[in-house]
């Protein structure tokens, strides 16, 4: 297995110390120093004790068979460039594994270039691919369709990701024209944007809307010639924003009996034929579960805001999932299954 990409960035940047002439063997604290200022992430001594030992070994085991030796009269490492002139790791290029594991991310990588995000995108993938030599013939097609990911389709709004991204990192607020689905009307936002989010195959604007003075989520496919404009950024003085999603499962909140948007206790019912999936991959991470009757059926307990997406979750894994508690969302989902069932007795002729 590859080394993770932030290890090998730790080594790169040991390597850059080691080849230094202008300071020769750097300590443990240089190289601690010198990682954390480039990556500006806090590296314990352990985590560079590993990273050097690793660097050390043979290709076989991801290393670069570094000659990493260390001087006691210097309390520092350094290249033994007697038996090994001219050493670095940057001139041995990617080992094996490495270029195996990025030829395997640029496949992925590739099934998404349809999608117009922008122009420079897919110039950075026909680059990659270019740079790795990944040739698109007969032969090697087989590799790039071993993985097939859920195909992935163009969605209105997605031409303007990365202005919004922009304004984003620079803290730009942006104006744009939203369109409402429910009220068929355009309407001007001005938005502080913080974050963009996807969910169910959609993507999401967050920010501070000016209007409803508060944060709130806009669909990419509602928005409408966004503008970057001149005028004083309005941070979030909440908590973390990636944090609002972490109770919810979806975006859209449902207000519950307390006419908040608090999480609740969520149990779930599971069949034997549904319990070992639900197992393998949890509705969400606060999920936990029991044994039921001891045929197979388990309770599922998670702990979340309730939301529209959560209850066209539950509707749509039918007679395998039934909600047990809150009984107010219980009596929710009754009225959508009665509503669909009064629709289906009218037995409606479309055609």
């Amino acid at each position: 297995m590859p080394p993770p990409s932030d290890a090998i960035l730790r080594y790169k940047i040991i390597d850059e110390c080691l080849i230094d002439i202008y300071k020769p063997y750097p300590t443990m604290d240089d190289l601690k120093y010198k990682i954390e200022r480039k990556l500006k992430t806090s590296v314990s001594t352990a985590t560079i004790q590993k990273d050097i030992a690793q660097m050390k070994k043979g290709e076989d085991e991801g290393g670069y068979f570094a000659p990493i030796k260390f001087k006691r009269s210097k309390k520092g490492y350094y290249y033994d460039f007697e038996k090994f002139p001219d050493f670095t790791i940057q001139s041995l290029g990617l080992n094996e594994k490495e270029y195996e594991a990025i030829e395997l991310a640029a496949s992925v990588l590739q099934q998404f270039k349809g999608i117009k995000v922008n122009d420079s995108y897919n110039h950075a993938i026909d680059k990659l691919f270019s740079s790795l030599n990944i040739k698109k013939t007969d032969k090697d097609k087989n590799s790039v369709n071993a993985i097939q990911p859920e195909e992935t389709t163009y969605m209105r709004g997605m031409e303007h990701f990365e202005t919004l991204v922009t304004s984003i990192r620079k803290k730009i607020p942006v104006s744009f024209i939203h369109y409402s689905y429910d009220k068929k009307l355009f309407k001007s936002i001005i938005i502080h944007p913080y974050l963009m989010k996807e969910s169910n195959k959609r993507w999401y604007l967050v920010g501070y809307s000016e209007e409803h003075e508060e944060v709130r989520y806009f669909g990419l496919d509602r928005i409408y010639d966004p503008i970057l404009i001149d005028k004083k950024f309005t941070e979030h003085s909440g908590a973390d924003l990636r944090s609002l999603f972490d109770n919810k499962i979806g975006l859209t909140n449902i207000r519950s009996h307390k006419e908040t948007y608090e999480p609740e206790i969520i149990k779930l019912w599971i069949s034997d034929k549904m319990a070992n999936y639900i197992k393998s991959m949890p509705i969400h991470k606060s999920q936990t579960y029991r044994e039921y009757d001891g045929e197979g059926e388990i309770i599922v307990t998670i702990h979340v805001v309730p939301t529209t997406e959560l209850i066209s979750l539950i509707m749509s894994y039918s007679e395998h999932m039934t909600l047990i508690s809150p009984r107010w969302l219980c009596k929710r989902i009754e009225d959508k299954l009665n509503e669909s069932l009064i629709k289906y007795s009218k037995n409606l002729d479309y055609e």
